[in-house]
């Protein structure tokens, strides 16, 4: 179940990092950094929040297309 997908760097917005899904479930996704041996992971506390992690000092977040969606019909429908 590999797939790649983009980082938000935190702290650094237009510094975005892109990495493969080793593995995913409902809290946490274990990711890689193409061609490095380095992997980390990203956890949320539910569905609806996006991932955070970190790796190397550098804080990172990942919102799911699902949840992005439902943010913005929420958004919509006030």
């Amino acid at each position: 179940m590999e797939r790649r997908i983009t980082l938000t760097d935190i702290d650094r917005p237009g510094e975005a990092l892109e990495v493969d899904i080793i593995a995913a479930d409902e809290t946490s996704l274990t990711l890689a950094v193409p061609n490095t041996s380095v992997q980390f992971r990203l956890f949320r506390h539910s569905r609806q929040s996006p991932y955070h992690g970190s790796l190397g000092g550098r804080s990172y977040c990942f919102v799911p297309l699902a949840v992005e969606a439902r943010k913005t019909v929420t958004k919509g429908s006030k």
